[in-house]
């Protein structure tokens, strides 16, 4: 079959999806070992034999509603290539606008030995792994109450960061949010991309055949649960005007403003992500108590 032969059927048997063309192109790519760019650059003219028959392997798994980043095994974030599975939420570009505003955020602090970081709720570690990958110098650490998903933010860590040293130089640790780290701080940066999704739009989703794990979506009734308890949390393992970072949805913005007030933080910010929707608010403990 041409190469060309094989988009057109990829993207027809993908036709209920998003973007048909563009998962076509992805999974087309898998199914060569290589990339998109190198796949219409210098890809083969013809798809033949075990390549033709992986591809359409994936995409009958895409047409049964599996994410393409869990058919490949891969998910670029921030310059880098993730591994994830069903253990973890598959990470979002939207999400590098928290490690964005984190590396702003810490340089500005620029703490003496070196700044001390925290990720709650970690999942594949995307977040943290790129802190400590951009940020040698920072000692980053990071949680999550799912044992599998810290299995694989370890897993990237040693792959993406430090290759050959336990834990890639991120420290990880078992948490229900920072309940297990709190002894580890004062911490100058902390930062969580929490399950903040509501219950019942997250069962919804699961009907719908959604494959993400429910425990890294269900924020509770409101979507808030997680950071009603997460903010106090913090204002206690945080240092003398450290920051907490977290994302939301943006129409929970001005909610979750409320909750950084209500757990004394100033300088309170909300940031826009790419689509300009309020995606990451960050506040900052006093410098004096």
């Amino acid at each position: 079959m041409k190469l060309r032969e094989a988009l057109r059927e990829g993207a027809a048997a993908l036709a209920g999806t998003e973007t048909p063309f563009l998962d076509a192109s992805l999974l087309l790519a898998g199914a060569l070992g290589t990339d998109t760019a190198s796949l219409f650059a210098s890809g083969p003219d013809e798809l033949e034999g075990a390549a033709l028959e992986r591809f359409r392997r994936h995409l009958a798994s895409r047409s049964g509603g599996l994410p393409v980043a869990y058919i490949l095994g891969l998910k670029e974030f921030w310059g880098r290539s993730f591994k994830v599975d069903p253990r973890v939420l598959v990470p979002r570009p939207d999400t590098e606008t928290l490690v964005e505003a984190a590396l702003r955020i810490g340089d500005a602090l620029a703490r003496e030995p070196a700044l001390r970081v925290h990720e709650a709720c970690t999942g594949s570690g995307c977040v943290a792994v790129s802190l400590a990958a951009d940020r040698p110098e920072w000692r980053v650490s990071a949680s999550d109450l799912s044992a599998g998903a810290l299995e694989l933010a370890r897993e990237n860590a040693e792959r993406l960061v430090d290759p050959g040293r336990p834990g890639g130089r991120v420290e990880f640790a078992t948490s229900d949010l920072l309940a297990s780290v709190m002894p580890r701080g004062p911490f100058d940066l902390i930062l969580a991309n929490p399950p903040y999704v509501p219950s019942s739009e997250a069962e919804a989703l699961l009907g719908l055949g959604w494959s993400e794990p429910l425990l890294a979506l269900d924020g509770g009734e409101d979507g808030l649960d997680l950071l009603r308890r997460l903010l106090p949390e913090a204002a206690r393992a945080l240092a003398p005007g450290g920051a907490l970072l977290v994302e939301a949805d943006g129409a929970q913005a001005e909610s979750v403003k409320q909750l950084f007030r209500a757990s004394r933080f100033e300088e309170i910010e909300t940031v826009r992500d790419l689509g300009g929707r309020p995606r990451v608010t960050s506040g900052r403990m006093p410098w004096t108590t």
